[in-house]
């Protein structure tokens, strides 16, 4: 068994996840850079409504013990790194309601990074953005400095290389700059008091990705506040049955060579967490909805016991073909696929 370090611990008590997708990490097309774009216009940009706390109660009563909360920042700061008060408000607000309902919370930084973002795994950005950064999360950090454990941090959302590499980079250097961001993080956290000094943190790899090249580059960051750091990558395998514009795309799962790649997924997963010595999450996971409602319980299903029998927790990807709710009355469009997940 694990030392029951407070990473582990939280962990520990997750078993199933549910991410928030598409409303506060949505952002306002055509927008002006340097932009400030009001809560209400971003938060619906994506075709979702206005986030309500009664949501959050439905996802709680369904099973579900933690709440991933993207978030993207981009168009709610200035130049300089300072975040528009009202967006702050917002994303407090959406916060406190999720720790209200009992529930973990891991707020991040989102399309802040990954494709097109302005967080790249390159020493360049490092000195244009570095500074921009770490105004950022030293802003978060002292609106939530006071609150408690179920809170955790996530650094940054599938940072890329310059080139946008998914999954592995062929570049020595975009791995050493990824590693140096999240040390970034966990420098700047702890710098800035309170509850911070021993928050939880939550750590991507490269593009969130899984090969054994991206797992081997990765370094975990000294942390003057042991065992409170946990690891997170996603998956959606296979891709041709989870999302639905994909070539050779199927509607049907199960079998001896799908179950395999599963297996073999979190048998790696397992090691990497070991190695590290810090529990794992697996913070985005999910299929598209194809009318293939049975094939997507038994993956669901197949998925999370496989992750759950390694200690790893799944959180899974909510929004538009994916999505488990209704975002305004909060009732289950697939509970078959909800009791797969939430099984205990």
């Amino acid at each position: 068994m694990p030392e029951k370090t407070p990473a582990w611990h939280l962990v520990s008590g997750i078993r199933a996840g549910w991410n928030l997708g598409n409303s506060l990490d949505a952002m306002k097309r055509g927008a002006a850079p340097g932009e400030i774009v009001p809560p209400t216009a971003a938060e619906t940009a994506w075709h979702n409504p206005p986030v309500v706390r009664g949501l959050f109660r439905a996802v709680r009563d369904a099973g579900f013990d933690a709440v991933r909360l993207p978030v993207t920042w981009i168009q709610h700061m200035d130049t300089a790194g300072k975040a528009d008060p009202a967006w702050m408000d917002r994303v407090a607000e959406v916060t406190g309601w999720i720790l209200e309902e009992g529930m973990a919370c891991f707020l991040n930084v989102h399309h802040d990074a990954g494709a097109h973002g302005w967080l790249q795994a390159d020493e360049c950005c490092h000195e244009a953005c570095g500074e921009r950064f770490e105004s950022l999360w030293r802003q978060i950090a002292q609106r939530f400095r006071d609150v408690g454990d179920k809170l955790v941090f996530e650094a940054f959302n599938e940072m890329l290389d310059g080139r946008e590499n998914w999954s592995q980079t062929p570049y020595d250097s975009a791995y050493d700059a990824h590693n140096r961001w999240n040390r970034r993080f966990v420098d700047t956290v702890r710098s800035a008091g309170g509850e911070n000094r021993g928050r939880i943190l939550s750590l991507q790899t490269y593009s969130a990705g899984h090969t054994a090249r991206t797992l081997d580059a990765f370094r975990l960051p000294e942390d003057p506040a042991p065992g409170r750091l946990i690891l997170q990558v996603h998956n959606y395998d296979p891709q041709s049955f989870c999302w639905l514009k994909t070539d050779k795309g199927r509607d049907t799962w199960g079998g001896e060579a799908d179950e395999k790649q599963i297996e073999n997924l979190m048998d790696r997963l397992a090691a990497f967490s070991e190695k590290q010595l810090s529990p794992l999450v697996i913070g985005e996971f999910g299929s598209e909805d194809k009318g293939n409602d049975g094939a997507r319980e038994r993956h669901a299903a197949f998925f999370a016991a496989s992750a759950r029998d390694r200690g790893i927790p799944c959180f899974w990807w909510d929004c538009g073909h994916f999505a488990l709710f209704d975002r305004t009355s909060g009732r289950m469009t697939h509970p078959g696929i909800i009791r797969a997940l939430t099984v205990r």
